[in-house]
């Protein structure tokens, strides 16, 4: 197998369909590396007419990648900056901010202290590599009085790789660098299988058990045996 086959067989199944909701309540925009996710958050949240929006994010791996790709050297948290984004997109409502949660658990816990009470369908927008893991985490510490779904570009396939491309997902070209997209595909395949390594039940117990199929684990497998370059 080549390596952007395994590549795009880990990649599919990380950004799998999620299930739709026909509205929502509320939207968590978790901080990452990408501005695009804050400007589709600021369209969904427009179009959905929501007049409050959450954005979780302190400074950690993703900070310097997104100051990087703003093109901006001050010293902000993923929080304040994607709120600039938010903004420049055109949403007008309100919007909640947590600048101190530096991983998936304290983004769902501190999104969830901030959230409206009246909030039960709620849209997660995240990095599309790290989407599912941040849903099952929110799903885990959330609970089951809330309706969580992810938002996920379609058919999201590696075209090439120097530069990243992603064939008709345009609007992700270069995106991110190529060893810092590695390391996030190859984490989180480790953070989901349900392993001692891992963080489901037979790990550190931070999401459900979820089986992780054999032909992902593989693949895996496989790119774990090749010299790539991986930088976080």
């Amino acid at each position: 197998m080549s390596e952007l086959t395994d590549l795009n067989r880990c990649l599919a199944w990380l950004t799998k369909p999620a299930p739709k909701l026909a509205d929502i309540d509320g939207l968590v925009l978790c901080g990452n590396s990408l501005p695009l996710t804050a400007q589709l958050a600021a369209r969904v949240a427009t179009e959905q007419q929501l007049p409050t929006l959450i954005i979780a994010g302190g400074i950690g791996h993703a900070t310097k990648y997104l100051r990087q790709n703003m093109g901006v050297t001050y010293n902000l948290s993923e929080a304040e900056l994607m709120a600039t984004l938010v903004r420049q997109a055109g949403y007008h409502g309100k919007i909640l901010q947590d600048r101190t949660s530096t991983n998936t658990g304290t983004n769902a816990s501190h999104a969830l202290a901030l959230a409206p009470t009246s909030w039960r369908k709620v849209l997660l927008v995240q990095d599309p590599l790290l989407a599912l893991r941040t849903q099952l985490t929110f799903e885990q510490v959330w609970g089951a009085s809330t309706q969580l779904t992810r938002l996920l570009p379609p058919a999201f396939q590696l075209s090439q790789l120097e530069p990243i491309a992603f064939g008709l997902n345009q609007a992700y070209q270069g995106a991110w660098r190529r060893a810092y997209f590695t390391e996030l595909l190859l984490g989180e395949i480790q953070r989901l299988w349900d392993t001692p390594q891992g963080y489901g039940p037979l790990g550190t117990g931070f999401i459900r058990h979820i089986d992780c199929p054999e032909n992902v684990t593989a693949a895996y497998q496989r790119l774990l045996a090749r010299p790539l370059h991986r930088e976080r």
